[in-house]
């Protein structure tokens, strides 16, 4: 059975290493970094529907949808992507205001929500009240006019998204057939405004190497009043960009495409619009031309030509020094979901022990059955550590949500050791709990965008990130599962009343408060020498050191009080519980202050789940303590 689970799992993870470069592997730039064009599109299908992929409801059918396939019709200009459902919007009052019907599923296409933003009636004028709307302080908004407001930004995002490839979108049919002859275009071909530009400039190239006689022969060849006009060629080419081109189209501003690399020293790439102002595009003809092969392929529904793409390949592996193996792991990172199996493997590793626990006479083989599945899950979770680590180049805690599964990671290690040792379940539940919990709050945190983050700059220092804030992090984890270890107590103590268990379980609270004080202290010593590197100073009481010093003074505490006898194993416990209040306000919590350097804007609009969870950590040990001492 073990054998079964570890060869699943080998294949599930080899879908990671593959290599084959395809049109998501593009890189483009964003937020500072080089992605595939497949995570770009997953950020934004992210803002519109709160989603990685999408989902279709249509004739009783549903349908579902990956983010670069939504994307690329918006960005090759097919209509019908206008009349896709993925603005959502959750507040009926929002579509009143809009004059739209309220849908069950509550998403609206563009053109539904472009009209309902322009809707004018009477005295109702949505455009100028969205006017308004921008032009007030957004904390002296109203709920409603805070959604419209955001919603008028998705609409000028998807209009930026919509227009930022069509200098490469082949529409541009040429009808004068001396023309095309002499742009040395197929009949009826259908080229891009970049295409058109490589074929203008070539031209300019073939007529300066030609002599005056030449070039005039050529020009009467094609009609005789060319020989007399001397200019022919800026006349030639004021024609060409007058034939069929919607120049409204071309004009609209959209630098969110940032998909070609910039060939001086600037980091900063660019995008077709730009590439056209400043007249780079016939440096980058290979590219050009092979994207417009791609957008060609699509809007006539057959397969990409892999010739391009071997050809897009080597000119940005070769010319630029684009790491196109990191572009394709992180595509097939993103669409293996290893930490959403990691998570049902958590499920399954609770659940089974659960019912494990009510059948009597179980089978022996089934009883390792919660165990082979939280290391499966585990095993899952480690998998997507190491290829974010290897994707950035860093550990994998610079962000809350990479903290976050970098703490499940932490928690689920340390219930997996202590099982190794005690063999007694309790480390197997607190382990799986954990995983569990963890991991839907990270969810949470991945549905803000790109979870491969540039680092603000007090962090951009791999040495303190490997040694500080995962030691740091690491001590969040441990704590966590010391406290867990206390609810654990708690519950045994007021519903099973076994003294053995009780000795056991009070055991584990004790090792794992020495391992969380052993990491949070040396994390909050490391933190001071970095402070001191960075702002010249061992501490300065900010919030951040503050709340790492709280937990350390807590757990200090609490073995004080153990060692001294001023707690026994209940009160000890009831301790651990509230040591989980201490790591959320110093995790999660310093951040809402909005004041201190290590106020990285990690988290927003926490304050009302922080603060049901302190009241639901009070009520639990409250109440279990309670009980426990009305008992005595």
């Amino acid at each position: 059975m073990k054998l079964k689970f570890y060869i699943i799992l080998i294949l599930s993870l080899s879908c990671i290493w593959a290599n084959d470069f395809s049109f998501k592997h593009l890189p483009i730039q964003e937020q500072g970094r080089i992605k595939p064009l497949d995570s770009f599109a997953r950020n934004q299908l992210l803002k519109f529907y709160g989603k990685s992929s999408l989902t279709i409801y249509e004739n009783k059918q549903t349908f579902k949808i990956d983010a670069i396939d939504w994307l690329i019709p918006i960005i090759t200009q097919d209509v019908n992507s206008l009349n896709v459902p993925i603005f959502k919007i959750q507040n009926p009052d929002v579509v009143d205001a809009l004059n739209l019907n309220w849908r069950e599923k509550s998403t609206y296409t563009y053109h539904e929500i472009n009209d309902g933003l322009n809707y004018t009636d009477g005295a109702i004028n949505n455009e100028l009240l969205i006017k308004n709307i921008r032009n007030t302080n957004r904390d002296e908004l109203e709920l409603v006019d805070r959604q419209l407001y955001d919603l008028s930004l998705k609409r000028d995002l998807f209009n930026e998204l919509y227009h930022s490839a069509s200098f490469l979108v082949p529409k541009i049919k040429i009808d004068n057939s001396k023309i095309s002859k002499l742009l040395q275009l197929e009949e009826n071909q259908i080229i891009s405004y970049a295409h058109l530009v490589i074929k203008i400039n070539e031209l300019y190239k073939n007529i300066e190497t030609r002599s005056t006689q030449d070039k005039h022969q050529l020009f009467k060849m094609l009609d005789p009043e060319f020989g007399n006009n001397p200019q022919l060629l800026s006349n030639l080419i004021l024609d060409l960009l007058l034939q069929e081109i919607n120049l409204d189209n071309l004009l609209y501003q959209s630098t969110i495409l940032k998909i070609f690399p910039a060939k001086d020293q600037s980091n900063e790439w660019l995008s077709p619009n730009i590439l056209v102002e400043k007249n780079l595009v016939p440096e980058y003809k290979n590219m050009i031309l092979a994207i417009e092969n791609i957008f060609n392929s699509h809007i006539n529904q057959q397969k990409i030509n892999k010739a391009q793409i071997r050809i897009y390949h080597n000119d940005i592996n070769n010319t630029f020094g684009v790491n196109t193996k990191v572009l394709v792991r992180e595509a097939n990172y993103n669409n293996a979901n290893l930490f959403y199996w990691s998570l049902i493997f958590y499920i399954l590793s609770l659940v089974s022990l659960i019912v494990l626990k009510m059948i009597k006479n179980i089978n022996l083989n089934f009883k390792i059955l919660p165990f082979i599945f939280l290391i499966i899950g585990f095993l899952y979770n480690t998998g997507g550590l190491i290829i974010r680590m290897n994707i950035l180049n860093r550990p994998p805690v610079s962000t809350l949500y990479e903290s976050i599964i970098f703490v499940a990671f932490i928690s689920v290690f340390l219930a997996i050791i202590l099982e190794f040792i005690k063999k007694d379940n309790t480390s197997l539940f607190v382990g799986s709990i954990a995983g569990i919990v963890l991991h839907y709050i990270s969810f949470g945190y991945a549905a803000d965008g790109d979870t491969f983050g540039v680092l603000v700059a007090v962090l951009n220092s791999n040495f303190w990130l490997a040694t500080h804030v995962t030691t740091i992090t690491t001590g969040y984890g441990t704590t966590i599962i010391a406290s867990l270890v206390g609810h654990v107590y708690l519950l045994q103590a007021v519903f099973l009343k076994d003294k053995k268990s009780l000795k056991s379980t009070y055991n584990i609270m004790i090792a794992t408060t020495f391992i969380a004080l052993f990491f949070t202290m040396f994390g909050t010593i490391l933190g001071g020498i970095w402070g001191d590197q960075s702002w010249g100073r061992f501490w300065g009481w900010d919030p951040k050191e503050n709340g790492a010093l709280l937990i350390v003074m807590w757990l200090l505490m609490m073995l004080h009080l153990q060692l001294s006898g001023w707690v026994k194993g209940a009160g000890y416990a009831f301790g651990l519980v509230l040591a989980n209040i201490t790591v959320a306000l110093a995790w999660f919590g310093v951040n809402l202050l909005s004041v201190g350097l290590h106020n990285y804007g990690f988290t927003e609009g926490a304050a009302f789940n922080l603060l049901i969870f302190i009241i639901f950590e009070l009520l639990f040990g409250i109440t279990l303590f309670t009980k426990i001492k009305w008992r005595h």
